[in-house]
């Protein structure tokens, strides 16, 4: 059977670029003198935490997103479960107690660049085996951008209030399962697309984002559990991609998220309408552009780049990519089809930022604003997802 160019084209540049990356997901080092160096592991494949009824009343918005936390990680396609344990019995919240808890707590001034902690007693065991983990989400989350005064953590998924779109706030139900990853035996990580990185792991299509577990994590939890039985596909793409890496003077290394981007037909990044800058909770609050939007021409070729994820139960999918002209920001089969793609995404841990060639179409109109979209599945239509709401996402753009 003779493979197509393109095919064999798209191949070498996922290879390079995946090449061009260092190693990705990173466990959990012990560092009392007894165990240090000694991974992080759990004797059971569970963690099951109760949530601290004083600070996260059942029924209130930051019970359910906790929930939801939960429920994102558990699409995971590893044998480690996350089950939730109910409310607390009141026999109160500490750490190295017998039972794993999730609570809020003012962590003072110290902290206020910290949105969260996880505490294990595996720090406690020689073998650094954890029977328990801890989740403390910080009250007193002040980073710079205002308001200063207000923690920076929402329970809503609203894009336009994300400090990733322009907003304020760090999204909490990342946040937590960020947090869940530590609870697992992940550690930070700063070297690709990732949940353990700095930034939220964050998907939008129209003003609305989703907060998914992403190839990295779920590659490090099949290495340290295996795979389920009852494991799932999941697919995902995204309009941001790996950017820099961060170290901090305490030596954890986080990695930061940029947008990915537009280029020309010689692979020249296109100028921007408006001076978009990356996110940055410690810098000034974001009005007039908090999203890139790039100028283009009428029948301009043009290259797309966007971030593919399989972060499912098999190495290798094989993925449809639909790339749509849209009159909004909510990639749909309403919009107008420019071209389909077929292409596998392995599960190596490595998310794969690519490039599209399209052509926007000649009959658009002059100054007005229109999104370059992308909407993915397996290619076989058969293979059901843990999460279908990862798989559109937009790049703003202005014709000239």
């Amino acid at each position: 059977m003779k493979i197509k160019g393109w095919i064999v084209n798209l191949l070498v540049l996922v290879s390079l670029l995946q090449a061009a990356q260092t190693s990705a997901w990173e466990q959990i080092r012990c560092i009392t003198p007894a165990n240090k160096d000694k991974k992080k592991h759990w004797a059971d494949s569970v963690y099951k935490p109760v949530l601290d009824p004083a600070t996260i009343p059942e029924g209130s918005p930051q019970y359910f997103a906790v929930l939801q936390a939960i429920d994102r990680m558990n699409s995971n396609p590893s044998q480690f479960r996350y089950v939730f344990g109910g409310m607390d019995n009141g026999d109160g919240i500490a750490i190295n107690n017998g039972e794993s808890e999730i609570s809020m707590k003012d962590l003072g001034a110290d902290f206020s660049k910290t949105s969260a902690i996880e505490q294990s007693d595996s720090d406690y065991s020689p073998t650094c085996t954890a029977t328990e983990s801890d989740i403390i989400i910080n009250t007193h989350y002040r980073m710079a951008r205002p308001p200063s005064e207000f923690n920076k953590l929402t329970y809503n998924n609203q894009k336009s209030q994300l400090f990733a779109y322009g907003g304020s706030y760090a999204n909490f139900v990342s946040t937590v399962m960020h947090e869940l990853g530590h609870s697992a035996g992940l550690q930070h990580e700063g070297d690709v697309l990732n949940l353990m990185g700095g930034n939220n792991l964050l998907i939008a299509n129209g003003d609305r984002v989703e907060p998914y577990i992403g190839e990295d994590a779920a590659s490090g939890l099949i290495a340290l559990f295996g795979i389920s039985a009852s494991a799932q596909e999941d697919v995902s793409v995204s309009h941001w991609r790996y950017g820099d890496k961060l170290v901090l003077k305490d030596g954890s290394v986080f990695s930061l998220h940029h947008r990915t981007r537009l280029f020309d037909g010689k692979n020249i990044e296109l100028t921007m309408a408006c001076p978009y800058g990356n996110p940055d909770l410690n810098g000034p609050l974001i009005t007039a552009c908090p999203e890139p939007v790039y100028q283009v021409n009428k029948g301009q070729a043009v290259n797309l780049e966007l971030s593919y994820e399989n972060s499912g139960k098999t190495m290798s999918v094989g993925i449809v990519a639909s790339y749509y002209f849209s009159t909004d920001n909510k990639i749909d089969e309403t919009d107008t089809l420019l071209k389909t793609s077929k292409f596998p995404i392995k599960r190596d841990s490595l998310p794969s930022t690519i490039s599209t060639k399209l052509n926007i179409p000649k009959t658009v109109v002059s100054g007005n604003h229109y999104w370059l979209g992308c909407h993915i599945s397996p290619s076989r239509g058969a293979l059901k997802e843990s999460n279908e709401n990862n798989n559109q996402t937009y790049v703003e753009i202005k014709i000239n």
